[in-house]
Protein backbone atom coordinates (compact mmCIF):
# COMPACT_ATOMS: atom_id res chain seq x y z
CA UNK A 1 0.00 0.00 0.00
CA UNK A 2 2.96 2.51 0.78
CA UNK A 3 4.25 2.05 -2.75
CA UNK A 4 1.14 2.49 -4.32
CA UNK A 5 1.01 5.61 -2.59
CA UNK A 6 4.73 6.85 -3.20
CA UNK A 7 4.28 6.21 -6.74
CA UNK A 8 1.31 7.99 -6.90
CA UNK A 9 2.73 10.76 -5.42
CA UNK A 10 5.62 10.66 -7.77
CA UNK A 11 3.64 10.96 -10.76
CA UNK A 12 1.54 13.55 -9.45
CA UNK A 13 4.65 15.72 -9.19
CA UNK A 14 5.72 14.85 -12.63
CA UNK A 15 2.56 15.81 -14.20
CA UNK A 16 2.70 19.12 -12.17
CA UNK A 17 6.83 19.49 -13.28
CA UNK A 18 6.16 18.64 -16.91
CA UNK A 19 2.11 20.55 -16.68
CA UNK A 20 4.27 23.89 -15.24
CA UNK A 21 6.84 23.77 -17.94
CA UNK A 22 4.21 23.19 -20.78
CA UNK A 23 2.22 26.12 -20.05
CA UNK A 24 5.54 28.15 -19.35
CA UNK A 25 6.51 26.82 -22.91
CA UNK A 26 3.36 27.90 -24.53
CA UNK A 27 3.32 31.10 -23.09
CA UNK A 28 6.48 32.54 -23.69
CA UNK A 29 8.02 30.42 -26.43
CA UNK A 30 6.57 33.32 -29.26
CA UNK A 31 8.43 35.73 -27.10
CA UNK A 32 11.67 34.18 -27.01
CA UNK A 33 14.74 32.98 -29.74
CA UNK A 34 17.71 30.57 -29.73
CA UNK A 35 21.42 31.62 -30.26
CA UNK A 36 24.54 29.39 -29.40
CA UNK A 37 25.96 30.92 -26.34
CA UNK A 38 29.65 30.37 -24.23
CA UNK A 39 29.72 29.45 -20.60
CA UNK A 40 31.35 31.93 -19.29
CA UNK A 41 30.98 31.13 -15.26
CA UNK A 42 29.77 27.98 -13.73
CA UNK A 43 28.75 27.45 -9.95
CA UNK A 44 28.18 23.77 -8.64
CA UNK A 45 25.83 23.22 -6.46
CA UNK A 46 26.93 20.14 -4.65
CA UNK A 47 25.89 18.89 -1.24
CA UNK A 48 28.68 17.81 0.93
CA UNK A 49 30.49 16.81 -2.32
CA UNK A 50 27.77 14.10 -3.41
CA UNK A 51 27.78 12.60 -7.06
CA UNK A 52 24.11 12.63 -6.59
CA UNK A 53 22.15 15.53 -5.97
CA UNK A 54 24.33 17.51 -7.48
CA UNK A 55 24.05 20.03 -10.62
CA UNK A 56 25.64 23.13 -12.58
CA UNK A 57 24.17 26.43 -13.40
CA UNK A 58 25.64 28.24 -15.65
CA UNK A 59 26.07 32.34 -16.61
CA UNK A 60 26.23 32.62 -20.76
CA UNK A 61 27.62 35.38 -23.35
CA UNK A 62 26.10 35.08 -26.75
CA UNK A 63 25.65 37.51 -29.75
CA UNK A 64 21.95 39.25 -30.75
CA UNK A 65 22.11 41.29 -33.67
CA UNK A 66 25.82 42.02 -33.34
CA UNK A 67 25.31 43.32 -29.56
CA UNK A 68 27.03 41.13 -27.18
CA UNK A 69 25.41 40.43 -23.97
CA UNK A 70 25.76 38.69 -20.47
CA UNK A 71 22.90 36.54 -19.03
CA UNK A 72 21.42 38.09 -15.65
CA UNK A 73 20.14 34.84 -14.64
CA UNK A 74 22.06 31.45 -14.26
CA UNK A 75 20.70 28.08 -16.48
CA UNK A 76 21.11 24.38 -15.46
CA UNK A 77 23.92 22.89 -17.83
CA UNK A 78 25.11 19.03 -18.56
CA UNK A 79 27.69 18.21 -15.47
CA UNK A 80 30.56 17.75 -18.08
CA UNK A 81 30.00 21.78 -19.39
CA UNK A 82 33.30 23.53 -18.36
CA UNK A 83 34.16 27.47 -18.77
CA UNK A 84 34.22 27.80 -22.31
CA UNK A 85 31.73 25.31 -23.71
CA UNK A 86 28.98 26.42 -26.39
CA UNK A 87 25.90 25.43 -26.06
CA UNK A 88 22.56 26.74 -27.62
CA UNK A 89 20.42 29.04 -25.37
CA UNK A 90 16.90 30.83 -25.85
CA UNK A 91 16.63 34.20 -24.36
CA UNK A 92 13.51 36.90 -24.49
CA UNK A 93 13.18 38.78 -27.34
CA UNK A 94 12.24 41.75 -25.15
CA UNK A 95 15.04 41.41 -22.61
CA UNK A 96 17.99 39.83 -24.39
CA UNK A 97 20.17 39.63 -21.19
CA UNK A 98 17.48 37.47 -19.42
CA UNK A 99 17.39 33.31 -20.72
CA UNK A 100 15.00 30.53 -20.48
CA UNK A 101 15.61 27.22 -19.33
CA UNK A 102 12.34 25.38 -20.31
CA UNK A 103 12.76 22.36 -23.20
CA UNK A 104 10.60 20.15 -24.42
CA UNK A 105 12.82 17.15 -24.25
CA UNK A 106 12.29 17.97 -20.14
CA UNK A 107 8.47 18.11 -20.60
CA UNK A 108 8.32 14.81 -22.17
CA UNK A 109 10.57 13.56 -19.85
CA UNK A 110 8.13 14.45 -17.02
CA UNK A 111 5.13 13.18 -18.76
CA UNK A 112 6.68 9.84 -19.23
CA UNK A 113 7.64 9.25 -15.94
CA UNK A 114 3.93 10.65 -14.78
CA UNK A 115 2.69 7.50 -16.89
CA UNK A 116 5.02 4.81 -15.59
CA UNK A 117 4.63 5.71 -11.86
CA UNK A 118 0.33 5.92 -12.36
CA UNK A 119 0.56 2.95 -14.44
CA UNK A 120 2.96 0.74 -11.78
CA UNK A 121 1.05 1.81 -9.06
CA UNK A 122 -2.37 1.04 -10.53
CA UNK A 123 -0.92 -2.65 -11.29
CA UNK A 124 0.08 -2.55 -7.71
CA UNK A 125 -3.54 -1.48 -6.70
CA UNK A 126 -5.13 -4.05 -8.27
Amino acid sequence: MRDTIFLYIIAILAFGFGFINFIQYLLKRNQTAQVVGTIISIKTLNPQNSKFRNSKWATFSYKVKGKTYQSQNRIQVPMASQVGTTISVRYDINHPEKLYSFSVSRIVVSFLIAVVCATLAMSNFM
